[in-house]
């Protein structure tokens, strides 16, 4: 049975609501253990006067760091999201107290507030984790597609497996796509699909009350934010050009030269540190400078910490680094786990050759391999290359360049500095989590998965 999308929206408000209170009750109870249930007035009325911020200040870090998705993530990624959300309200609290009474504010109520919230918030999400996917339970699933099926049935398979039961695979051409939506919940849509049929499956899924899932081609992309207009009586969509107009390129260059100089400020002692690390560990150059292409195809020199051994592509050429690539050295390795090798591009975006947030850069070999495989990589290069991008914060390392394609652009098409902001904070909650700066390695065959899943899956891929 579909959740009702009423239900489905009270819901969430309701868990906003109640992780608002947790919150403020957090630092309440904070007060009351560590002034003996007899905590002064001259103490507790800052924090009083101060809540309203408190719960701004938290819908905000919750929105940015994911927790307002109360589905698809794991209960490992809530937990973790939970985490930066409570050192982040810390952080504004202090600097809110530091201006508002901050003397008469505790600070042992400041951190024994943070480890409660953290506790009682985690406890919370657990429960409400397990009524999300209790209610959603696992939907009868269909995947249709071409060269692209196999790749995104190993995904679901791998992650969303506890959502989504694939019950029938099959290909555009199959003669029995109708029978098989009428079996089913949820149908996805790889991008590879004839626009006809995929019309076809849209008009029947929209008829009959399914969900569906499509991977978006440039079409799809286009629309998006399209405003309605019309040729008389005649509706119809403009679709806006790709690209920044002049006045968001001025905002966006003012936002880069700030950001990339509290950047430098904050940073320095890093920098520091890591030029010691690089030296100690095998006495080679700190710095490593590769050309890179940016808008307009320009080329320019990217400024990284060497994570590689020196003359690494002397014998190789340009190759993707591997999940475990021998070039890369001890340091190395925890620098691009922590993506730390990346912060020496304060100084390329200072200069004006990257933005802080847009594709990330990449090397004009490559660059020109990806144009002949991929028609829409061209478009990426419509705006600066960026230190963090959408492809960096939603993807991994590795992700295929088609998919990082598809995220380039849409974050073109989508572009605010809001947008900008929140992919800034979001870029700090990926610095830590393994999973999303791992190299290129090999994967389980759809065989070896599906049995592993011991689901009974029909495929169907009709050759004629």
């Amino acid at each position: 049975m579909k959740r009702n999308s009423a239900v489905t929206e009270l819901f969430k408000f309701g868990t906003f609501l109640v992780d608002s209170i947790l919150i403020v009750t957090s630092v309440y109870i904070s007060f009351l253990v560590l002034f003996e249930f007899n905590p002064p007035e001259y103490n507790i009325r800052p924090f009083i006067d101060i809540i309203p911020f408190i719960i701004i200040a938290y819908l905000i870090f919750m929105y940015v760091f994911g927790l307002s998705d109360l589905l698809k993530k794991s209960l490992g990624e809530t937990i973790y999201s939970i985490g930066l959300t409570t050192i982040a309200l810390f952080i504004t609290t202090a600097f809110i107290t530091f201006f508002a009474r901050g003397f008469a504010y505790p600070r042992s109520v400041l951190i024994v507030g943070t480890v409660v919230q953290f506790v009682i918030l985690c406890l919370w999400r657990t429960v409400v984790w397990k009524l999300n996917r209790i209610s959603h339970g696992v939907k009868d699933s269909l995947i249709i597609g071409n060269g692209s099926l196999e790749y995104l049935t190993k995904k679901i398979l791998l992650k969303q497996r506890d959502l989504y039961n694939i019950k029938y695979i099959c290909n555009s051409k199959s003669k029995s796509i109708k029978g098989y939506l009428d079996e089913v919940d949820v149908v996805f849509i790889c991008n590879d699909v004839d626009n006809q049929i995929k019309r076809e499956i849209v008009d029947s899924c929209l008829a009959n009350r399914k969900s569906i899932y499509i991977i978006p081609d440039i079409y799809e992309i286009a629309l998006l934010n399209s405003k309605l207009n019309r040729a008389d009586d005649i509706p119809m969509f403009k679709v806006q050009k790709l690209g920044l107009t002049l006045e968001q390129r001025f905002f966006k260059r003012l936002l880069d030269i700030i950001i990339s100089l509290i950047g430098i400020i904050i940073t320095s002692p890093i920098m520091v540190f890591v030029i010691i690390a690089i030296k100690l560990n095998d006495g080679g150059n700190i710095f490593y400078g590769q050309e890179r292409v940016t808008e307009n195809d320009k080329t320019f020199n990217v400024l990284k910490f060497r994570t590689m051994v020196m003359n690494a592509e002397k014998l190789t050429g340009p190759v993707l680094a591997g999940e475990e690539d021998p070039r890369i050295t001890k340091v190395g390795r925890i620098l691009r786990a922590t993506r730390l090798d990346e912060v020496p591009q304060f100084f390329n975006i200072l200069k004006g050759d990257m933005s802080v947030v847009g594709p990330r850069p990449e090397r004009p070999f490559f660059v020109e391999q990806f144009k002949k495989e991929i028609p829409d990589y061209k478009y990426r290069t419509i705006v600066k290359a960026g230190l963090t991008g959408l492809a960096q914060v939603l993807g991994k390392y590795s992700t295929t360049p088609e998919d990082k394609v598809r995220y380039d652009i849409l974050y073109i098409k989508n572009y605010s500095i809001l947008l900008d902001l929140k992919l800034i904070l979001q870029t700090i909650k990926i610095m830590f989590m393994k999973e999303s700066s791992e190299g290129v390695k090999e994967e389980l065959s759809l065989g070896e998965l599906m049995l592993a899943s011991n689901n009974e899956i029909t495929i169907d891929i009709d050759e004629n």
